[in-house]
């Protein structure tokens, strides 16, 4: 059988170095600072927590407002080609179905008005045949339909005696086409 030593630090004689009411002082005391220290590894867990969280929230509020920069941009970007398109496309179409509206209104209001001379109508020769349903449409007045050559199927002019009313609508067209082209020289600049 194997035989151990006993080392003793006292002699048995001697008082022990701590009575009971140190021991328990020392016990509280270092309760107390274990209790202490573990507040404060908590505290600085929580703090370092908080960090991390707060570093995270400013990556993804930074990730969200790129992505909205992104968002605009796209949304920005479709709707200038989106207008762009309309001017180039609908626009042109819209005024030139609009155009015998707008010429039988000048037409009855040239009617409604005392004249020395007949009304006279200009207009290209596409816009002819669209056109003479509409001088067909206004009686009591003598209404000559003439051929401009030079003219589009957006453009007519009235004259009676001294009076001329121009209605050009490749004018407005290109009005717009030059405010769209405008506006996307400004919003160059700005991105520059």
């Amino acid at each position: 059988m194997l035989r151990l030593e006993v080392f003793e630090t006292a002699a048995p004689d001697e008082e022990p170095l701590l009575d009971a009411e140190a021991a328990e002082k020392l016990r509280v005391q270092a309760y107390e600072q274990g209790y202490g220290a573990g507040w404060q590894d908590a505290l600085q867990q929580m703090r370092d927590e908080d960090a991390l969280r707060e570093g995270a929230a400013l990556e993804a509020l930074q990730a969200i407002s790129f992505t909205y920069n992104e968002a605009h941009a796209a949304l920005e970007a479709s709707f200038l080609s989106l207008t762009e398109s309309l001017i180039e496309t609908l626009v042109p179409e819209i005024m030139r179905l609009s155009l015998p509206g707008l010429v039988l209104e000048s037409l009855q209001q040239a009617a409604a008005r005392p004249a020395r001379s007949p009304l006279a109508l200009y207009c290209a020769p596409t816009a002819r045949p669209a056109l003479e349903h509409v001088v067909a449409a206004v009686p009591g007045i003598e209404i000559q339909l003439l051929e401009e050559p030079s003219y589009t199927e957006a453009q007519v002019a009235l004259r009676v005696d001294d009076h001329q009313k121009t209605i050009d609508l490749d004018a407005v067209i290109t009005q717009l086409r030059d405010a769209f082209a405008q506006q996307m020289a400004i919003k160059n600049i700005r991105e520059a």
